[in-house]
């Protein structure tokens, strides 16, 4: 597709070529298809389908050629054609007056019934396209040509705009259902906006595709590798921290037990000597009670012999020892 701004009229051209119908390296149904695919770049029409005859020769050949043309797209087609007779300096008027001819005078009289524009123009160079058009009548052709586009009231609509529509729906939605990342989707929608406005080709298109759908897949691995990175280095953290946890358990756990021993040691050392205190107070008293015993023996004795002799001193030992029973049982 080649666009061209035209100053004068004001007006944006869009030109959309399309194979030749005798393209003798495609089957007639490659032909067709690829003709068809000018609904991909004009999804809301196109306002003239140029027909080119080569040379200006109007044969066998070109008579074939547009009858396939018109079992492609009807009758109604010619409505909305300019026939272009390049490289020829024969008036437009001269061909509109031709009713003889075996091939050309049938279309002619179709194209006067359907109101077909024809347009002449003379041989163009090879580098017109570096260099402005000087040659008088070429140049009023090319204005008679567009003048001839402009002035048409609608567009020329054919089912063929409304399967490439189809399909551009369904291929972009399986497109963009293929990908996961949320950048090569974005990149997607800016590639289906392009073919459903008829910016961009079929064939760039599915090229698109195929780099935006790598790119996905690119991005997509190396996300699947960084989040598995990322659960394993926090599963690694996580069994640190719970390492870290087990062994403060285990410290904490180790000193309450330490805890634990030092107080059960210090429990049976105050309870032994409790123990050992009980025993030497039990030892006490009873020393205290042997004193007493001995005490009173003598003193008894004592008493007993200054009294009355060695009887005395049997009585009065057995009284001292009555004595000091009864003071012990206080």
């Amino acid at each position: 597709m080649a666009a061209v701004w035209d100053a004068e009229l004001g007006v944006e051209f869009k030109f959309i070529d399309t194979p030749g119908i005798n393209d003798t390296e495609m089957t007639p149904d490659t032909v067709r298809d690829r003709l068809w695919e000018f609904g991909y770049w004009a999804p809301e029409g196109v306002h003239a389908v140029l027909v080119v005859i080569p040379r200006g020769r109007f044969n066998e050949t070109v008579h074939k050629d547009l009858v396939t043309l018109q079992s492609f797209f009807g009758d109604h087609i010619w409505q909305h054609s300019i026939v272009v007779y390049n490289q020829t300096e024969t008036r437009p008027e001269t061909i509109w007056g031709d009713t003889k001819s075996k091939w050309q005078s049938p279309w002619i009289r179709k194209w006067k019934a359907a109101r077909t524009s024809i347009c002449t123009v003379d041989e163009v160079r090879k580098d017109a396209d570096k260099q402005p058009i000087k040659d008088d009548r070429t140049l009023q052709a090319v204005r008679d040509l567009l003048q001839a586009i402009v002035t048409r009231e609608e567009p020329y609509r054919h089912d063929a705009f409304e399967k490439a529509r189809q399909e551009k729906v369904t291929l972009t939605q399986q497109a963009m259902s293929d990908l996961k990342t949320v950048h090569w989707r974005r990149e997607m929608q800016k590639t289906n906006d392009e073919l459903m406005e008829g910016r961009m080709s079929r064939e760039r298109w599915f090229e698109r595709v195929e780099e935006i759908t790598a790119g996905d897949l690119v991005e997509r691995k190396t996300q699947e590798r960084e989040q598995q990175e990322r659960a394993e280095k926090e599963k690694a953290q996580k069994k640190a921290e719970e390492e870290r946890e087990a062994k403060v358990a285990a410290q904490q756990a180790t000193a309450t037990a330490k805890a634990t021993a030092e107080e059960a040691r210090k429990a049976t050392e105050a309870a032994k000597q409790k123990a050992e205190n009980m025993r030497k107070e039990a030892d006490a008293r009873r020393s205290s009670w042997n004193v007493k015993v001995v005490v009173g023996t003598v003193v008894g004795a004592v008493g007993g012999a200054v009294v009355g002799g060695p009887l005395g001193a049997l009585a009065g030992a057995a009284a001292g020892g009555a004595g000091t029973g009864a003071i012990a049982e206080k």
